[in-house]
């Protein structure tokens, strides 16, 4: 019972909804949605009707009545009549503005009746350049006086693009209030899609990286693309080329399509990785280009706009497609392009509804795609930013492992003039005493020939690491090659220096490195060297202590010469 009476309560409520939308609109009502509901509407079949034959086709019934706030009819739709009733209850003429808020209708026709006169007529569309407009806007808008009683209006669209027709009827007041709410938000997105193209072209110039070119492609592309769409181009940038604003949408979508498939075959090294895929996408992408030409040289407006809505279908499911393979085979910063491309692919699947009119009508819905792209290009800048970061991360580690000794992790001989050169430049400026000392482990062949090359490695590491760990803070230490290592000592006069490899010499003879059941003890002979000449160089004294060195050796080993 209690069920029954929901649905009776319901089935009433839509009733009366449907009864007083079936009355005439109210001019006296702030309508802040779109006024579909209150309309009637016909398709014309064959040949183009006159006012006079839409008006006859409404007395024989042919119009129907809408159920929808926002009316859509679809791509390549033939020639649509809207007709709405407007009733003025006061005593008094009341001033509303009336808005068709789209931006790409060929032709617009439109009919104020009084006692089925007219009392004023339109007739405008993106066929005629943007100055014959009745007033300067991207969409279409034209006001009227309504005078007490009723007023007919009838409305005629033609275009192949999609049919959306979201009709207002406002005041003037607020029709200024919410063009200023969206002059924001664009100037928002617009701005934003600007400072992030003039940073990556920045990037571009600086690091010379083809990814942050096509990055910034892709951005122009759906700048231009959007502002298009939008009527913000046709308004701004060509508004004596009517032609152009004919095919300026499919043409765009078609660039700003390849344009991003450009991009993420250049982030994601598709070439690289995935050679049979990245020739598909670089094909397949010409095949639709030159599928596009072939409609606008034929002048196939329809086919163009088709090819270019399928194709930015093709776009969305190939980024997914790219991301989600590219972050499987192991491309960390893929992550932060799928959920780019998700995110493209949800809002403009959103707005596409809404264009098609599957989806009801509602500002954010129909807008959805405008800020689903903002998303996308932050997270794809972010994408950008992480590939730089693990780019430089792997260059700074190649550039410190080809610096380092592998086996040691102390610098190699390369590391060591890159540190001693400017130490020396300073000193011999200066006329700073600096000393060299170079260390040979006595005997080590013996020791790989005996325990093995392992044991032999398990030595070095020892003596490096006791050597990193008694050297001075300014000292620089060098793994010189096989069994040797060289130290230099800025600001040390040669009695130090000695001193300092007695010191060595000693400790080494104390370390203890076991090698299977036997303990290995080692000692090592040195020599070192001073800068005793104005024209002496680093190779110089470096020979100077090798000489030393091997009067060490030959002096019995195990000292410091």
């Amino acid at each position: 019972m209690k069920y029954l009476l929901i649905l009776i309560a319901a089935s009433s409520a839509i009733s009366y909804s449907l009864s007083a939308r079936s009355e005439p609109l109210d001019v006296a009502s702030n309508n802040n949605e779109p006024i579909g509901h209150y309309a009637y509407f016909l398709k014309e079949t064959t040949s183009p009707l006159s006012l006079k034959d839409a008006i006859n086709a409404f007395s024989d019934e042919h119009f129907t009545r809408s159920k929808e706030a926002f009316l859509s009819f679809g791509i390549g739709s033939k020639a649509v009549w809207l007709r709405f009733d407007i009733r003025n209850r006061t005593n008094s003429t009341v001033s509303k503005r009336l808005m068709i808020k789209n931006s790409w209708i060929d032709k617009i026709d439109v009919y104020f009746l009084r006692n089925n006169q007219v009392a004023q007529s339109y007739h405008t569309g993106d066929a005629q350049p943007f100055s014959v407009r009745p007033l300067e806007n991207r969409f279409f808008i034209f006001d009227h006086v309504f005078q007490p009683g009723t007023t007919t209006l009838y409305i005629r669209t033609a275009t192949p693009d999609p049919m959306v027709l979201p009709v207002y009827l406002s005041s003037i007041d607020a029709f200024v209030d919410r063009q200023m709410l969206e002059a924001y938000s664009y100037g928002f997105l617009y701005g934003g899609i600007f400072v992030l193209l003039a940073y990556n072209l920045m990037l571009f110039f600086s690091l010379k990286s083809s990814r942050y070119l096509y990055y910034s492609f892709y951005l122009t592309f759906f700048l231009i693309t959007n502002i298009s769409y939008t009527g913000h181009g046709f308004m701004w940038l060509w508004p004596d080329s009517p032609r152009w604003q004919l095919w300026s949408n499919p043409v765009l979508m078609m660039a700003f399509a390849i344009s991003g498939l450009l991009f993420a075959t250049r982030f994601l090294n598709t070439k690289k990785y995935f050679p049979r895929l990245h020739r598909t996408v670089i094909y397949g992408s010409a095949g639709f280009a030159a599928m596009q030409v072939l409609a606008v040289v034929s002048g196939s407006h329809l086919a163009a706009l088709l090819l270019a809505f399928f194709f930015i279908f093709v776009f969305s499911a190939s980024m997914v497609f790219l991301g989600a393979i590219s972050l499987y085979a192991g491309n960390k910063s893929a992550k932060y392009f799928l959920a780019a491309s998700i995110t493209h692919v949800s809002t403009s699947s959103v707005t596409a509804l809404v264009v098609w009119g599957i989806m009801p009508y509602s500002i954010l819905a129909y807008r959805a795609i405008d800020i689903g792209m903002m998303i996308d290009a932050i997270l794809l800048a972010m994408a950008l930013a992480d590939q730089f970061r693990i780019s430089r991360q792997g260059k700074i580690q190649a550039e410190k492992l080809a610096k380092v000794d592998p086996l040691t992790e102390i610098n190699n001989r390369r590391a060591f003039y890159q540190f001693v050169r400017p130490i020396w430049s300073t000193g011999q400026r200066h006329k700073h005493d600096m000393s060299i000392i170079l260390l040979d482990i006595d005997r080590f062949k013996r020791i790989n020939d005996t325990y093995g090359h392992a044991h032999g490695d398990r030595v070095l590491i020892s003596l490096a690491t006791m050597l990193k760990n008694e050297i001075r803070a300014g000292d620089v230490l060098a793994r010189w090659g096989g069994e040797e290592f060289v130290l230099f000592l800025p600001e040390t006069r040669l009695d130090t220096a000695k001193s300092i490899a007695e010191r060595f010499r000693k400790k080494i003879s104390e370390l203890c490195i076991q090698a299977g059941s036997d303990t290995l003890f080692i000692t090592v002979s040195l020599g070192v060297a001073h800068t005793d000449k104005a024209d002496m160089t680093i190779d110089k004294l470096i020979t100077a202590a090798d000489k030393q060195l091997y009067s060490a050796k030959e002096q019995g080993r195990d000292r410091v010469c």
